[in-house]
C-alpha cells in the first residue's frame, strides 16, 4: 500500500487513518458515556417503590 495516497481534499493517508481512529475513539466514548448514565439512572428491580405495582400482578378492569 502507498505511503503517501493525497485525496481530493488534500489528506495524507497518515492523516486519513489518524483522523478514522480519532473518530472510532470519540464514538466509543460516547457509547461508554450513555452506558454509564444508563446505569446510574436504573431502578433496582428487586425493590418496587411504595404504591407502585409490580409486573407480574393481574390489574383486572370491571366494565
Amino acid at each position: 500500500m502507498a505511503k503517501m495516497i493525497n485525496s481530493k481534499y488534500g489528506w495524507t493517508w497518515p492523516q486519513f487513518v489518524k483522523a478514522d481512529a480519532d473518530c472510532d475513539r470519540y464514538w466509543q466514548a460516547k457509547k461508554a458515556e450513555k452506558r454509564s448514565l444508563i446505569e446510574a439512572t436504573k431502578k433496582s428491580p428487586r425493590v418496587a417503590a411504595q404504591g407502585e405495582k409490580r409486573t407480574s400482578e393481574k390489574i383486572r378492569i370491571l366494565f
